[in-house]
């Protein structure tokens, strides 16, 4: 009986051993504004054990041929859990357990579109259907990207809500609503106690009386205290936090969060002062130039259309001003509708004037920097996240949408 206890340990220490070997054309490694040729990337257990232009004998080859071989893209800001149509419907008539089914649908989507890891900022009214996906995920249940998860954001009452309803209605939870001081670090303690890997927070919220009529802006959320208290114990927590805001962000600033999402109104000195305190900015352009045509709001007309359209405008000035700065930039698409195209985002960050190499980095090594991922990067001992693509993304960004290969942790996927 031991003889074959330990013959089954042998066969299975040699089974995990195997070498893959991934030859390349060309390589982006996350780093460096040039490619590679006639690359060896060798993965073992899971990890890359080196990169040059030889194949170990009685490795696994695994030809990607003349394509391009990347890290695997990191999306930092998106809603697993949602789909197109009506988001009411999905609100009110969908359970949980249906919403977790189609994140799971989403998920392998979204791989197979090169997207190895994501940061989920929301649920949407989910449960724990994100926390779910991303265990199943970890245990090799699921194939879809690593998940890093907020499950439900944390706002002031009334802040993040479902609208238009009777106030006698009991609505599902969009947000976890936290008031006060003690309250806020109530809220964070428990999220982190229930498996959040990040704190999202709403600076303000579209729901509250606008301030400005001829904006996308919404009123404050919070107090400086109640940010403060937010992000103090979420990184006494281990977790970091991100910041939903539309306005130019200066408590959140001031607070220390970890990454300004969106940021629609943000000034140049902004940029800066975020750059001195090391705070990313996740522009998630794609989703509000989605918004142009009014579609996503059942075919906005008149007033309501001028108001998208410069709220679009607005933002795409203000990711100029971003690229004027040394802020550090990370891809995220915040986008549902058609799952799988995420990617598109970066075409949005190259056609608004940012470098295709700076592009690239920030949905490999700046995003896998900010979400805090052994990953991002093709080099010895970061995990063996891999996809090709056709063409060379260096000179034509649209070659990103051409996934033919993916390996995650250092399985093919795709």
């Amino acid at each position: 009986m031991m003889k074959r206890l330990v013959l089954i340990l042998l066969l299975s220490v040699t089974a995990q051993a195997q070498l893959t070997a991934v030859k390349a054309r060309r390589m982006f490694d996350g780093r460096s504004d040039t490619l590679r040729e006639n690359v060896v990337v060798v993965v073992e257990n899971g990890r890359i054990v080196s990169v040059g232009d030889t194949v170990p004998p009685k490795a696994k080859v695994i030809d990607v041929g003349d394509r391009t071989l990347l890290p695997g893209l990191i999306d930092c800001h998106t809603h697993i859990a949602l789909h197109s149509g009506d988001y009411d419907a999905q609100m009110l008539r969908e359970t949980p357990e249906f919403r977790a089914i189609v994140a799971t649908i989403n998920g392998r989507k979204t791989l197979d579109a090169g997207v190895t890891t994501i940061r989920d900022l929301g649920n949407e009214g989910a449960g724990y259907a994100d926390i779910a996906l991303r265990d199943a995920v970890a245990k090799g249940l699921v194939d879809a990207p690593r998940i890093v998860a907020a499950i439900r954001p944390v706002t002031s009452t009334g802040g993040y809500r479902m609208t238009g309803y009777s106030p006698y209605n009991v609505m599902p939870s969009l947000s976890s609503p936290a008031d006060g001081v003690a309250e806020v670090r109530r809220e964070v303690r428990k999220l982190i106690a229930d498996g959040a890997d990040v704190i999202k927070i709403y600076m303000e919220s579209y729901e509250k009386k606008q301030p400005h009529s001829d904006m996308l802006s919404g009123a404050e959320n919070y107090s400086q205290e109640e940010v403060n208290a937010l992000v103090e114990e979420a990184h006494r927590g281990g977790v970091k936090v991100a910041a939903h805001t539309y306005s130019d962000a200066q408590m959140a600033i001031a607070a220390g969060v970890d990454s300004i999402e969106h940021g629609l109104y943000l000034k140049e000195e902004t940029f800066r002062t975020m750059a001195q305190k090391e705070i990313v900015y996740v522009p998630t352009l794609m989703v509000y130039e989605m918004w142009r045509d009014g579609d996503l709001f059942g075919g906005a007309t008149g007033e309501m259309k001028e108001r998208l359209k410069r709220t679009c405008d607005a933002h795409a000035a203000s990711f100029r001003r971003a690229l004027a700065t040394p802020v550090k930039i990370a891809f995220g698409s915040d986008t549902f509708e058609k799952p799988g195209t995420n990617p598109i985002e970066l075409e949005y960050m190259a056609k608004y004037g940012m470098k295709n190499g700076d592009v690239l980095r920030a949905a490999t090594s700046n995003a896998a920097e900010l979400v805090g991922v052994d990953a991002g990067v093709i080099e010895v001992g970061k995990l063996a996240d891999l996809i090709a693509v056709d063409g060379n993304p260096l000179t034509d960004m649209k070659a990103i949408e051409k996934v033919t290969f993916v390996m995650r942790e250092g399985k093919q996927v795709k």
